[in-house]
């Protein structure tokens, strides 16, 4: 004697006691009503082949939904906007050490504003104020060194002998 069925049972997951599937059964016909349907509501007639409830309903594959209106579209480029974000960034850490890069930074996101798609406009807002700021920075330390080499040679002693 052994304590397994004499027939294989199919594999139940522990505390998994789910009620049997009743068998399928045909829907009633639909009860007819005294009131005239309209056109528009009116149900195709059955082709006189096949009987109406006959078989379960067939169902298709489901279709994905390709996107429509109100959906964002392709992302746009954002090159311009990204690499004046990035100039500016390099420049504020360079604390300015040349003009050029602020200048084509500047150029670039004015650039970008104008042509790139709306994703990039951030960018390049962001890469205008950095290198603005920058060129700010700059003209500071320039300022203040030619102050400095003013204020230098005007005080040097004049020596005569």
């Amino acid at each position: 004697m052994s304590d397994q069925p004499d027939t294989p049972q199919p594999y139940m997951p522990p505390g998994y006691n789910s009620p049997p599937v009743p068998p399928y059964m045909q829907p009633a016909p639909p009860a007819q009503s005294a009131a005239p349907v309209p056109p528009y509501y009116a149900q195709p007639a059955a082709p006189a082949a096949q009987q109406p409830y006959s078989q379960p309903p067939q169902f298709n594959a489901p279709t994905y939904y390709q996107g429509g209106p109100g959906y964002p579209g392709p992302v746009g480029p954002k090159g311009m906007s990204l690499t004046s974000m990035i100039v500016g960034l390099a420049s504020l850490v360079l604390v300015g050490f040349l003009i050029v890069p602020q200048i084509v930074g500047i150029i670039l996101g004015h650039m970008g504003l104008k042509r790139e798609s709306p994703q990039g406009r951030g960018f390049a807002i962001a890469g205008l104020v950095l290198n603005y700021l920058a060129l700010l920075i700059y003209g500071i330390i320039v300022g203040i060194w030619f102050a400095i080499v003013l204020v230098a040679a005007g005080s040097s002693p004049s020596y005569s002998y």
